[in-house]
């Protein structure tokens, strides 16, 4: 996630995270929405997250990292998922974004690419085994006042899946959209949403629409 600052910072997200935080705005943490953000908030970043794709609940911890120079963000995370008659799963992933312009401003580009896996239950053909999204968010934010705000971003995203039992390689394009909210300099949430056309249920893709949120602290928060 990322932070709307005093003056530029604010909601720090993740998206890993995964991907950023895998499939959770982490990396790009299986059955969990790729949510990032273009800007990047420096020092750490710790966040909750929680979501939903095809029935299956998702709940995982990330992390962030980034530089004062704001060049870059590293995305981790790690957590589980459950689906009412399946065996639970252990989701994990990783996520790197990198800002191409508007790092300063209010309106920011960057690219970002990720790693997410998944281990526990029954992982056959039908399985993504594990994600790897590679894509581009355009995002506007707007300080409202010295310790609140708000970031809109929407991304493009390419996944490529690699299936379970030894099936081959698939691809799929996505696109999400998101929302964070500074609610204090420190606090933030985030809401979004990752979208796409229905898959055969034997394809291993990601399919339908997958809901996210999540409750983030940037430690760098005063700076």
């Amino acid at each position: 996630m990322r932070r709307i600052g005093s003056r530029w910072g604010g909601v720090a997200l993740i998206c890993l995270l995964v991907a950023s935080l895998a499939e959770v705005s982490l990396a790009q943490l299986p059955n969990m929405p790729v949510l990032q953000n273009a800007f990047v908030n420096p020092g750490v970043t710790a966040a909750v997250d929680f979501t939903n794709l095809a029935g299956w609940s998702s709940f995982a911890g990330a992390a962030a990292w980034a530089p004062g120079s704001r060049r870059f963000q590293l995305s981790v995370g790690v957590g589980g998922q459950t689906h009412s008659g399946e065996s639970s799963r252990t989701v994990y992933g990783g996520r790197v974004n990198v800002p191409i312009i508007g790092a300063n401003s209010s309106f920011g580009v960057s690219g970002f690419m990720g790693y997410g896996g998944l281990s526990g239950g029954t992982i056959d053909s039908t399985v993504a085994k594990s994600l790897l999204p590679i894509g581009v968010t355009a995002g506007y934010r707007k300080a409202i006042g010295t310790s609140h705000g708000f970031s809109i971003y929407g991304s493009p995203v390419y996944e490529w899946v690699s299936r379970g039992g030894g099936a081959s390689t698939v691809g799929v394009f996505r696109g999400a959209v998101g929302l964070d909210m500074g609610i204090t300099s420190s606090i933030g949430v985030t809401l979004g949403l990752e979208f796409g056309g229905a898959q055969p249920v034997d394809s291993g893709k990601p399919s339908g629409t997958a809901f996210g949120g999540a409750i983030s602290y940037a430690f760098s928060a005063g700076r």
